[in-house]
């Protein structure tokens, strides 16, 4: 199957504005020899070693036993979207595995959430 990356945006393919935290800005646009469009999901992504190993970048938080990736996110950033900040902080590759109560996990200070996204994003233009 011959795949190409398509040079339209989000919005232009959609007519969906996504939100500049959104999971999907992650992945790139492909399409394949029939002109399907569809998100690359299998992209990955590691973060720089020095935001997982600064603790000036994270503080840690012991999981509870009803925490779930995106409550995490709630609790800490004030919205349930960027729960997968959290789990690429704790290189979590499954985010539909449960989280132990006790389990020690970094979060992303929130000053750098932004630059993490933007980061990312020129990651994704390459």
């Amino acid at each position: 199957m011959a795949v190409t990356e398509v040079t339209d945006d989000f919005y232009t393919l959609t007519g969906n504005r996504l939100q500049g935290s959104s999971f999907l800005n992650l992945f790139n646009i492909l399409k394949d020899e029939n002109d399907d469009k569809f998100l690359n999901i299998f992209r990955s992504y590691i973060l720089k070693s020095d935001l997982t190993h600064e603790t000036v970048y994270y503080f840690t938080y012991a999981a509870e036993s009803d925490d779930w990736w995106d409550s995490i996110s709630n609790k800490f950033y004030g919205t349930p979207y960027l729960w997968w900040v959290i789990c690429l902080m704790n290189n979590i590759l499954n985010p539909y595995e449960e989280i132990n109560a006790g389990d020690e996990l970094k979060i992303l200070k929130q000053t750098y959430i932004y630059q993490l996204i933007n980061e990312l994003r020129d990651i994704s233009e390459q």
